[in-house]
């Protein structure tokens, strides 16, 4: 016995119904297929990753036809557009090498490359080297989180302006069951509340407890949904798309030149009947990123030099303006509540690809920086342009 070798099984031997079992575990497009890459016997005994809903997905427009349509727009619909969050790392290192990248599927079927943080699409210069093919079996790829948007299509307006945005979608939360083929669709549309399930062929207006009231975000957790509304009160709907509300979770503070307040807050599930928002003294080492269409976190240890929590954000209504814009837009250099700086060449040149990148901000804890990321070139590797080490395998 002493002497004996162990003989490691081959992992096409593995019973079919455990092959199965561990398939049936897998939720994401990206490791399904990285299962199905290990051998013909577990690729036969599983099926193909089944996007539900299929995206893109075309949708009814206007959200109200109740109110008058221009004519121009008898034909419009949406399509529902899904993005995903990838981390791509090399699959054999001691330190961490991670990049963050955002894609878009377009309802031609092209893959665009979107900002992380905004839904800007990146303008790869020609003399950025980014390969065509990124192969699962030369770097380890997963995907971080998924985000849609609504986009509005006409047929009968030329190709230019064929994905015209008109009604723009904020943030768009969608489930789907595809055993029944059943999907559920909830969007904000000009700051209201919509939703439109398998099956209806218009949108509804969802209501809040005390009427219609402008929403800023919503999102989905564990099977709920939560949505935050103009007001700073918080609601969790139920399956009914009743709301019930849940408290206010944000705080409206006066702003500084010289600095910001952030208040992070979780929710918690676990005390009492009701869930209850809980202030967080800390997040630990994160990266934090608050999009339009998603938000999502990241451990900071995951990207070179990184250390400490940082959150980077967006908003549409917010813009950060160089110095030479600022003056062109005709803007009073002496209002207190504008923000107006200058970008070094260096930060000119890491950010020429990134569009959108003026409307991102940042708020460093560990050195206390707050501002727009171009003022900051050390963090531009976080975002553009893809590291050399993509490129080298």
């Amino acid at each position: 016995m002493g002497g004996s070798r162990r003989i490691g099984a081959a992992w096409s031997d593995l019973p079919q119904e455990i092959v199965e079992k561990i398939a049936n575990c897998l939720d994401t497009e990206t490791d399904v297929l990285r299962f199905r890459a290990i051998c013909s016997s577990w690729r036969s005994a599983t099926t193909p990753f089944k996007r539900f809903p299929p995206t893109p997905l075309k949708l009814p427009f206007p959200v109200n036809p109740g109110k008058p349509l221009n004519p121009r727009h008898k034909d419009a619909y949406y399509i529902l557009i899904e993005r995903t969050v990838y981390r791509v790392q090399l699959p054999e290192i001691t330190e961490p090498r991670f990049w963050l990248v955002k894609t878009e599927r377009s309802s031609d079927g092209k893959l665009r490359i979107l900002n992380p943080v905004s839904d800007h699409q990146i303008k790869i210069l020609p003399q950025t080297q980014l390969p065509k093919l990124l192969n699962t079996l030369d770097f380890r790829i997963s995907e971080v989180c998924k985000g849609y948007t609504l986009r509005y299509m006409n047929p009968a307006k030329s190709k230019k302006n064929h994905e015209y945005k008109l009604g723009k979608s904020k943030k768009v939360i969608v489930s789907g069951d595809a055993k029944n083929d059943e999907y559920f669709i909830m969007a904000i549309l000009n700051n209201e509340l919509w939703s439109i399930k398998s099956g209806d062929e218009n949108w509804t207006m969802v209501r809040w407890k005390w009427g219609y009231s402008d929403c800023i975000d919503v999102a989905s957790h564990n099977g709920e949904i939560y949505g935050i509304d103009v007001a700073g009160c918080s609601w969790v709907f139920d399956s009914m798309f009743e709301p019930r509300n849940i408290g206010r979770s944000m705080y409206k503070v006066p702003v500084r030149k010289a600095g910001a307040m952030i208040k992070i807050s979780r929710i918690d599930n676990q005390r009492g009947k009701w869930p209850r928002w809980v202030e967080v003294k800390t997040v630990g080492h994160q990266i934090i990123f608050v999009g339009e269409d998603c938000s999502f976190s990241v451990p900071a240890e995951e990207f070179e030099g990184c250390k400490g929590t940082r959150v980077f954000y967006t908003n549409r209504h917010v813009c950060f303006l160089t110095e030479e814009r600022y003056r062109d837009a005709g803007y009073d250099k002496t209002d207190p509540h504008d923000y107006y700086f200058v970008p070094s060449d260096d930060v000119k040149l890491k950010f020429r690809e990134l569009h959108g990148h003026n409307m991102i901000g940042v708020r460093d804890f560990a050195t206390g920086k707050t501002g727009s990321v171009l003022m900051f070139t050390e963090y531009a590797d976080i975002f553009w342009p893809p590291p050399s080490w993509l490129t080298r395998t």
